[in-house]
């Protein structure tokens, strides 16, 4: 299995690497982009196009979801984007925690 070893900031994939890193076909990468669970940074054809690391994470993350709960694509997609709300407001909480220790005597 390939394996990546670079800076996520300066590193993309295409399409064929991250299909073989996630192990999925290049038709589930299909339907994963339909239903924005993957976004292309650039392409126009899925031959051209190129993934963040994130996105890896992303279709790990949804391939596992699917696996072990049998949910659809849509529902997957919700699931993400709820998770990625969680992960905002946390980081906002914890800034504000930060913020408000700086006035506890």
């Amino acid at each position: 299995m390939l394996q990546i070893n670079i800076s996520e900031q300066d590193c993309w994939l295409s399409s064929d690497e991250l299909c073989e890193c996630s192990d999925i076909s290049s038709a589930l990468l299909l339907e994963l982009v339909e239903h924005s669970i993957a976004m292309p940074l650039e392409g126009e054809v899925i031959e051209q196009w190129r993934f963040s690391v994130e996105n890896l994470h992303q279709v790990k993350k949804a391939t596992r979801i699917q696996r072990d709960l049998a949910l659809d694509w849509s529902g997957i997609a919700l699931i993400l984007q709820l998770l990625d709300e969680r992960d905002q407001l946390d980081h906002e909480v914890h800034m504000l925690k930060q913020q408000l220790s700086r006035f506890k005597v």
